[in-house]
């Protein structure tokens, strides 16, 4: 069992040898170890880590403001910054000292000191005494920072999640919340499907480095897509689109906009994956895949989240992603549950509903298994350079 992890393990250094991820110099044993203790860490373990992490930064959160309460820190939003700006610096050393230890209690430690930082920090940009939207902008950016320095996957993954809501607040602040769902899974089809193409582009020197961020952003774009993929329509059926609007205008959400966007985004992540298998565009498979996108989205004005949670299954099928797979599978079942119960009709039209999704869902079946498989099985025969694109996005 062993033999067989570190052949397996010296297979992948040697290809991203290949692409020049890493330099030759670099791939001994040591090396080796250090990627398979990172690796071979279940992601369920790193979940643990970080939900520990979470729960312990709300304790020293409250711990600290207790201490500092009876000060004159936090009278004012300068003492905060700091504040929260010395727990981050802090938590940085010891994720940078971790990194290099691989020591799961110096992550977990580093790991709620940062949150608690970044809390400090949040809350002094989210008072109102910093006018909106210059807070948020404020907020985009340093989590970003937060991602690109933070040497760590599990807070990467979280910080990159806030950035993105950050631009979706943006882009309802500004009335344009049609863009949200186009803008997210344009990310996520690139960041999933072209990370390779990209990072060759790169410098060598920091090609790794990229790596972990575009991991993070890839994981954290699909998230936030799911997330915000029913939150308009959740809100319009609560009755809460008045929340929505700062300024108390008539908020209006064009859902054939938005769909259309998100369907084209749907359309070039499909032309992504059949060029990755050498399928021509107007060939009848492609035609075929084009007219069930534009069916599912079409859907999707009335079952919100059916082509956006689609999207994501194709996606971690076509790259082997089994975590981004299961979330896309119990995010479909859960929309397609909650769309029927919420309906106000009688059960004739809810059967008749669930008839054509059902349907729907069998065609995409039926498509993926007949081409995916399909070309996966003229591949194993005849090789070639698809095996390396699917092997490069399977390392993902």
């Amino acid at each position: 069992m062993t033999n067989d992890m570190n052949d397996e393990q010296r297979r992948r250094l040697l290809l991203l040898q290949q692409h020049g991820f890493i330099n030759e110099q670099n791939g001994n044993d040591s090396l080796l170890n250090q990627t398979e203790s990172e690796e071979h860490t279940p992601w369920f373990i790193n979940v643990l880590f970080g939900f520990s992490g979470i729960f312990a930064s709300l304790l020293f959160i409250g711990f600290l403001t207790l201490i500092l309460f009876e000060t004159e820190i936090f009278d004012s939003i300068i003492g905060v910054l700091v504040t929260g700006g010395i727990l981050s610096a802090i938590g940085w050393s010891l994720f940078y000292n971790a990194h290099l230890r691989h020591s799961p209690f110096w992550n977990s430690l580093a790991f709620a000191i940062t949150i608690a930082g970044q809390g400090y920090i949040a809350f002094a940009l989210l008072t109102n005494e910093i006018e909106q939207p210059v807070n948020v902008v404020i907020l985009l950016l340093i989590q970003l920072f937060m991602t690109i320095v933070m040497p760590n996957f599990i807070y990467r993954l979280l910080s990159a999640m806030v950035a993105l809501g950050c631009v979706i607040y943006l882009l309802k602040f500004y009335h344009l919340p049609e863009l949200s769902l186009g803008l997210l899974a344009l990310m996520t089809a690139v960041a999933n499907l072209q990370r390779y193409s990209i990072l060759q582009r790169i410098s060598v020197k920091w090609r790794l480095a990229a790596f972990a961020i575009s991991k993070a952003l890839s994981y954290a774009s699909a998230l936030v897509l799911l997330s915000v993929s029913v939150y308009f329509i959740t809100a319009e059926y609560g009755g809460s689109f008045d929340s929505l609007d700062s300024y108390g205008d008539t908020f209006s959400y064009n859902y054939y906009l938005a769909q259309g966007l998100l369907t084209l985004a749907s359309l070039y992540a499909a032309l992504l994956i059949l060029k990755r298998y050498s399928v021509k565009r107007l060939s009848a498979a492609g035609v075929i895949i084009a007219f069930a996108i534009v069916i599912l989205g079409a859907m999707s004005i009335y079952v919100s989240g059916l082509l956006a949670t689609s999207l994501i299954i194709v996606i971690a099928i076509a790259n082997s992603q089994r975590v981004l797979l299961g979330l896309g599978i119990v995010a479909l079942v859960s929309y397609v549950f909650w769309y029927y119960y919420q309906l106000d009709t009688s059960l004739l039209l809810k059967s008749a509903s669930m008839l054509t999704i059902g349907i729907g869902l069998l065609l995409m079946r039926w498509l993926l298994i007949k081409r995916y498989f399909g070309i996966s099985k003229g591949i194993s025969k005849g090789g070639g350079e698809a095996l390396v694109a699917n092997e490069k996005e399977r390392l993902s």
